[in-house]
């Protein structure tokens, strides 16, 4: 699924999904080798599936064209973003424990899969990025 929607990506994100794959699974790692057991081999495994992860929803704000990032709506961009704090949340608590990338991985999986299929969620105007009323929340005055 995601080595599919990776692929239709345009070259700039391909790219930035390559740049920030380290720094995210270095800051995946260093969370976790703070914890006073050292983690299990699974245990890298499993957060570099995570660290993918959040690379790849990092990397979908990046604009297809021009400079200005592709928040989309603000609800959704905002959501995706946060799932990245969450699974930091998850990986410092539970330390060298499976258990944490496993949630991390979850909800980095649902932040890509909330901004994969954004266009289809939220109703925004063409190219703007801002949020648009939808046609039944439009009154006219009485």
């Amino acid at each position: 699924m995601i080595r599919s929607l990776v692929a239709a990506w345009p070259a700039r994100r391909r790219v930035a999904l390559l740049l920030l794959l380290p720094v995210v699974a270095a800051w995946f790692v260093s969370l976790g080798r703070a914890s006073v057991t050292p983690p299990s081999p699974w245990w890298y495994v499993v957060t570099l599936v995570a660290a993918v992860l959040g690379a790849a929803v990092l990397a979908t704000y990046v604009p297809v064209v021009g400079r200005r990032p592709d928040l989309g709506c603000s609800p959704c961009a905002t959501m995706s973003a946060l799932t990245l704090v969450g699974a930091t949340v998850a990986l410092r608590n539970y330390g060298a424990d499976v258990a944490g990338p496993l949630v991390a991985g979850a909800l980095l999986l649902f932040g890509l899969t909330q901004r994969m299929s954004q266009p289809a969620t939220c109703a925004t105007a063409a190219g703007t990025g801002t949020r648009t009323a939808a046609p039944e929340a439009v009154r006219e005055p009485r």
